[in-house]
């Protein structure tokens, strides 16, 4: 009695019927090779000069929603450094990226319920899934910011973050340009990737 089959199905690397059951795959389809946010190859690169390390779809590191992956490697990571050294990280997440897929329902301020169930390509349903994709991976830095003891949680759940406390200096970058859907105002969506 899973009230969200498709997520469940996704995150198992199947994909849903329409009656709502995990099926078969249609031979053309092979997720066990990359399936959006839910299943993936992963490349681990360790420091000290080791080679680096494939994790293939089929290993349990490579299963998962993607953001919540890459948040759990760099709070690994971050935990893993000398106390009083420098050190200097780069958390580069997945999100918000094509192929827009519904986040899991922890980590979206919104509902989600029965949205991009039905794979449909509407402007609507791709720009819901890029709002809830960008909460969910505002909702995982948080998380890395308060595991790793760089920021603490208010009482109403935001994220209380001092740089002069920690010595921590935060960038937000992105590399991706918004497709018209998704650009809001006081944007020109003319100015748009793909224009």
């Amino acid at each position: 009695n899973d009230a969200t089959p498709g997520l469940t199905c996704l995150a198992s690397g199947g994909i849903l019927k329409p009656d709502a059951n995990c099926g078969r795959l249609p031979p053309e389809l092979n997720f066990s090779k990359q399936n959006g946010y839910y299943v993936g190859q992963r490349v681990e690169d360790p420091a000290r000069g080791r080679a680096a390390i494939i994790k293939q779809p089929s290993s349990p590191a490579s299963r998962g929603y993607r953001t919540t992956l890459e948040a759990n490697y760099a709070i690994q990571w971050i935990k893993s450094q000398p106390k009083k050294t420098p050190w200097m990280t780069t958390i580069a997440f997945s999100a918000a990226h094509t192929p827009y897929q519904p986040a899991p329902r922890s980590l979206v301020y919104s509902d989600i319920s029965g949205l991009g169930n039905d794979c449909s390509d509407s402007a609507v349903d791709s720009r819901l899934l890029m709002t809830q994709m960008v909460e969910a991976m505002d909702k995982e830095l948080g998380r890395v910011l308060v595991e790793t003891r760089l920021a603490t949680r208010n009482a109403d759940g935001t994220v209380n973050f001092d740089p002069k406390k920690t010595n921590t200096v935060i960038v937000v970058v992105g590399d991706n340009g918004s497709f018209a859907g998704d650009v809001r105002l006081p944007f020109d969506p003319s100015l748009s990737k793909g224009t």
